[in-house]
């Protein structure tokens, strides 16, 4: 891959030798995100921390915080950081979701309703149901249908139901378990030995 932008958080290969970092400056950008990049490029180039900080003028203490989740970036730094690991710094603006952008609740029914074959999906549930709406479109929906849930009832939300939904695939729990630690919510749904047992073998089967 030569020239151009990856999304936001992606390392990719640009002209053949330098690698884009990226990140955004939004409401859900996460700290871990920009330390993983940081940390996986200095591996990458073979740098120790003290290393890299002498190549871009500031401390090996420092640097080992920016690796390790500090959440009180300064963009100077940021930007000597990325010039001495051959990247380029991309720091973007959004624009927050407006309640026009925001689909309607039958809109929302119209997209997931193939995914409530046993019973049929209603505008009553994405309130008074919420938690079985997002476990259903968990376990059998498309990113098209997470896009238009999370697009409904704000990131947040989604994210701390996510965090107390029973997904009865072991893969697909381990998937949104990690989902959930990029966006620091913590995973409030906790499995027993059996459950865990049964889901991983209906999974295998």
């Amino acid at each position: 891959m030569s020239g151009g932008r990856s999304e936001a958080g992606e390392i990719v290969q640009k002209n053949g030798h330098a690698f884009l970092l990226s990140c955004m400056i939004t409401a859900m950008t996460q700290p871990q995100e920009i330390s993983r990049q940081l940390r996986e490029r200095r591996h990458q180039l073979g740098l120790s921390l003290t290393q890299l900080a002498r190549r871009a003028d500031t401390s090996a203490p420092t640097l080992s915080r920016y690796e390790n989740g500090w959440s009180r970036f300064e963009v100077a730094t940021l930007q000597k950081l990325a010039t001495a690991l051959g990247c380029e710094l991309v720091v973007r603006l959004e624009p927050k979701e407006t309640l026009h952008d925001r689909p309607t609740t039958a809109e929302v029914v119209e997209q997931l309703s193939r995914l409530f074959w046993d019973t049929p999906l209603e505008e009553s549930h994405l309130t008074e149901n919420t938690l079985w709406v997002v476990e259903r479109v968990l376990e059998f929906g498309s990113l098209d249908d997470v896009r238009i849930l999370i697009a409904h009832m704000g990131r947040a939300e989604f994210f701390h139901l996510v965090g107390g939904a029973r997904l009865e695939s072991a893969r697909t729990r381990t998937f949104w378990q990690q989902m959930l630690e990029k966006e620091g919510v913590a995973c409030t749904r906790k499995f027993s030995r059996e459950e865990a047992a049964s889901s991983w073998r209906s999974s295998s089967r």
